[in-house]
């Protein structure tokens, strides 16, 4: 079986190493990045499964790095989890916009505790790589759906390329406790996606 591969972004060299020590011991494929900018250029030579985040750090802050990974389609699944030392809500408020999945603070936070978060994650990301999308068709007179179509250019919701009824493709989002969804148009006769 393949292992789980983490990104650990921390510029201090001491928690780095506790970190570090015990992912591989937990059988985690880990790589390090002591700086925003050596996180940024591991996501663009690596696939990873999860990333540990550290926010204050020397080149490139976190923030930054959450920016680039989540706005990339390639990388924007990956979950993130914050770890850092800032623990102020306009903070968490930031990074959890950015894209992070989860905030942890360093001060209060036992590192069986993170492992614990770091478990949860990647069983819920295998889950949701797992998952099966649901295709939906809409029916242009009903609801909102002639002002979504009028509204974001979506011709009646025919295929801009070959005319055919496109489906609204469901994927649910088990980060949410209600159900959720991320959707998007496909078109079933040339297989094209639109926004």
């Amino acid at each position: 079986m393949q292992k789980n591969k983490i990104l650990l972004v921390e510029d201090s060299e001491i928690i780095l190493n506790i970190y570090k020590t015990k992912l591989v011991t937990e059988k985690y494929d880990v790589v390090t990045a002591r700086n925003g900018m050596e996180a940024i250029k591991a996501v663009s030579d690596h696939q990873f499964d999860l990333i540990l985040l550290d926010l204050m750090m020397p080149v490139v802050d976190g923030f930054k790095v959450l920016q680039v990974v989540k706005s990339n389609p390639k990388t924007a699944k990956v979950p993130i989890i914050v770890f850092s030392a800032k623990g102020q809500p306009e903070e968490i408020e930031k990074a959890m916009k950015l894209g992070a999945e989860d905030y942890l603070i360093k001060s209060v936070t036992k590192p069986n505790d993170v492992l614990e978060k770091i478990r949860k994650m990647l069983s819920s990301h295998v889950e949701y790589k797992n998952v099966k999308s649901y295709r939906l068709a809409i029916q242009d007179e009903s609801g909102d759906a002639s002002c979504l179509s009028s509204d974001f250019r979506l011709n009646l919701f025919k295929c801009r390329i070959c005319g055919t009824q496109m489906y609204l493709d469901m994927i649910p989002d088990y980060s949410h406790e209600e159900p959720w969804f991320t959707c998007h148009f496909v078109c079933p006769g040339c297989h094209s996606g639109q926004p």
